[in-house]
């Protein structure tokens, strides 16, 4: 009889701890922040009870990205009472997703120590704000 190796063991690890799937009530944006979300953690990070909050946090991810799409076509010096409540709303999401991404441990906060963060430097935000453009026009896309 033949061994088992390694990927015989991750196969039956992988069908035994599937990851979350996104519930049937999230858009399709919803479920592609779903996806990013879950599916770039370990398999164990989220279990089935953390489900609302999942949902909570990639609706409010989507609302945020809708907003500053709105806030982006307006010209804040000819409409600045609607500039200014989009705002509002855009901040008010923007605090929303922070709470649940760190109440899930999904900043980078959370998830590195001290000492290596410093290593990591101004690198990382500056990549992190070119792609974040990226991120942004592809939820909206969906």
């Amino acid at each position: 009889m033949k061994k088992p190796t390694l990927l015989h063991f991750k196969a039956l690890a992988d069908r035994a701890n599937p990851r979350l799937q996104p519930p049937d009530t999230l858009n399709d944006a919803q479920k592609v922040i779903w996806h990013q979300t879950v599916d770039n953690l370990p398999d164990d990070w989220f279990s089935l009870e953390q489900t609302p909050m999942l949902v909570a946090y990639c609706q409010h991810v989507a609302r945020a990205a809708q907003i500053e799409a709105a806030l982006a076509t307006l010209d804040p010096l000819s409409d600045l009472d609607t500039f200014d409540k989009l705002a509002k709303l855009a901040a008010g999401e923007s605090a929303k997703v922070a709470m649940f991404a760190r109440s899930m441990r999904l900043t980078q906060q959370s998830r590195l120590k001290a000492e290596t963060a410093q290593s990591h430097g101004a690198g990382a935000a500056s990549a992190a704000a070119v792609g974040a453009d990226k991120y942004f026009d592809d939820l909206i896309a969906h």
